[in-house]
């Protein structure tokens, strides 16, 4: 049977996963021309699912992170650090705001999603850093009661809980990057097709 911590590294695996195939899907759909997506229906199908739900997988991504940090410490009882809570800062307001965003398809979000998700991001690396490089931990002001460098979780070897939030903070942002992408070619399309009025 799955405990919570293990389910939450196999949905990280899935996150550092799906950042890799938007990155592909993203670098194709840049460099090929209109033609190619009809020679790839793969790609383009992603793309074009991806787009138009991108805001609202960010939101549920944002939400399932929040739940499982909150699991994580308060029924799990691991005792967040600083750098978790740093991180927490940055994650949870992405829930309210990407859900907002969804909601009102405003693809212009990313405005406000994306400096959280990258200091996020940045946090979460340095976090994993500490945890891996010995002596790091000593530039930090973690406690002794909730140390930075302590794994309480270790699933497949190497996802800890600072892998897990920069799986998902990688995933969001490269989500909210598909819709503004996504808007930026609908816009795009409009002024061409006014062109040909």
């Amino acid at each position: 049977m799955w405990s919570v911590p293990q389910a939450l590294a196999t949905l990280t695996l899935i996150a550092f996963a799906a950042v890799a195939i938007l990155v592909i899907v993203g670098v194709w759909n840049r460099v090929s021309s209109p033609s190619d997506s009809a020679r790839s229906p793969f790609l383009g199908s992603v793309w074009t699912q991806g787009k138009d739900s991108a805001l609202s997988i960010a939101c549920l991504v944002a939400l399932v992170a929040t739940l499982g940090s909150l699991y994580l410490s308060e029924i799990a009882n691991y005792p967040p650090c600083t750098l978790c809570w740093l991180q927490r800062i940055a994650m949870y307001p992405l829930v309210v705001i990407l859900g907002i965003g969804a909601l009102r398809e405003d693809r212009a979000v990313g405005w406000y999603a994306l400096p959280l998700t990258g200091i996020g991001a940045a946090l979460a690396f340095y976090h994993v850093l500490v945890q891996r490089v010995p002596g790091l931990d000593q530039a930090t002001s973690c406690s002794a009661e909730a140390p930075c460098n302590a794994m309480w979780v270790r699933e497949f070897g190497f996802v800890s809980i600072p892998v897990m939030a920069l799986g998902a903070f990688l995933l969001i942002a490269a989500l909210v990057l598909v819709g503004r992408a996504a808007a930026a070619g609908d816009v795009a399309a409009e002024r061409r097709s006014r062109r040909r009025r």
